[in-house]
C-alpha cells in the first residue's frame, strides 16, 4: 500500500519563507534610506574660500643665463594644494602628511631649478609654462575649498647693467654706493622696482644670514648707498640688482667687490 503525502505543504513553506525575505528587504531599504537621509542631514555644502595671496613669477638670471619659476601662495591652514596650467594640466600638487596634516600648512614658497640656457633653451622654458591663468585649488583642515587664480606672464625685464663697483674692485667698507643703469619696460609692462641685494657668501657661521641686505627701490633709482657698519673689512660679496616688472617677473644681474 503506497502512501500519499499530504499536498499544498511545501507551497504553504514556500510563501512563508518569501515573506520572511521581503519583510527583510522592505526593513532593510527602510533601514538604508534612514541612514542616507541622516547622511544628508549632517553633509553641508563645501565652504569656498579664496586664497589670500596667490603669485607665479619668472626669475631671469642675466648673468648666470639661468631661468626658473617662483610660486607663493598663502591661505588659511590647508592639506592639500594643487597648480593647473591655463590648459587644465596639473604641474604642481603638495599633500600635508603626517603631523602636519594635523596642523596644517599656510604660507606656500617654491622656487624650481633653474637649469642654464646650454641645458634648457629660454624658449622650451616657456614652452613648459605657458602664459595665462594658472588655477590653484586647495582642500583645508575642516574640508573647505580654497581658490584662487595667478597670471602668468612672459613679459621678462632686461638684466641691470651694473656700473659700480666693476668686478672684483676693492670698496671702502665706510662709504660704498652701488651703481646701475634703468631697465626699459617688458614688453610694454613698465618696470614698478629694483631690489638690491648684498650677499656673503661665506659668514663662516651655519646659522648665519648670506643676505645681510635687502632693500625695494623705486623705478626712478639708480643706485643705492650701503650703510656704515654692514660691511666687514677683508671680506668678500656680491651684489645684485633685481629689476622687477608690472606683472611679478623679475631679472638680475650679479657682480663681485670686496673690501681691504
Amino acid at each position: 500500500m503506497s502512501i500519499e503525502k499530504p499536498a499544498g505543504k511545501p507551497a504553504v513553506l514556500i510563501c512563508i519563507a518569501a515573506g520572511i525575505l521581503s519583510f527583510a528587504a522592505l526593513t532593510a531599504w527602510a533601514d538604508d534610506r534612514d541612514r542616507d537621509d541622516n547622511d544628508d542631514a549632517r553633509r553641508a555644502p563645501t565652504k569656498i574660500v579664496p586664497l589670500k595671496d596667490a603669485r607665479l613669477k619668472i626669475e631671469l638670471n642675466s648673468t648666470d643665463q639661468d631661468v626658473g619659476v617662483q610660486v607663493f601662495i598663502d591661505a588659511d591652514p590647508w592639506k592639500t594644494m594643487e597648480i593647473f596650467d591655463p590648459r587644465g594640466k596639473l604641474v604642481f600638487r603638495a599633500n600635508n602628511e603626517g603631523r602636519l596634516a594635523k596642523q596644517g600648512g599656510t604660507e606656500l614658497f617654491l622656487e624650481s631649478g633653474e637649469p642654464n640656457f646650454s641645458d634648457v633653451p629660454l624658449a622650451e622654458f616657456l614652452r613648459r609654462f605657458p602664459q595665462g591663468d594658472y588655477r590653484i585649488i586647495g582642500r583645508g583642515l575642516e574640508g573647505e575649498k580654497f581658490i584662487g587664480t595667478a597670471k602668468f606672464t612672459h613679459n621678462m625685464p632686461a638684466g641691470p647693467v651694473l656700473t659700480y663697483p666693476t668686478e672684483d674692485s676693492v670698496v671702502d667698507p665706510h662709504n660704498t654706493v652701488v651703481m646701475w643703469q634703468q631697465v626699459p619696460a617688458a614688453n610694454g609692462s613698465p618696470i614698478i622696482g629694483y631690489q638690491v641685494l648684498v650677499v656673503k657668501p661665506n659668514t663662516g657661521l651655519p646659522g648665519m644670514p648670506k643676505i645681510i641686505l635687502d632693500v625695494m627701490m623705486p623705478p626712478t633709482a639708480t643706485s643705492m648707498a650701503v650703510p656704515p657698519g654692514f660691511l666687514l673689512p677683508g671680506s668678500a660679496y656680491e651684489w645684485e640688482v633685481l629689476a622687477l616688472e608690472r606683472g611679478g617677473n623679475q631679472t638680475l644681474s650679479v657682480g663681485h667687490f670686496r673690501t681691504p
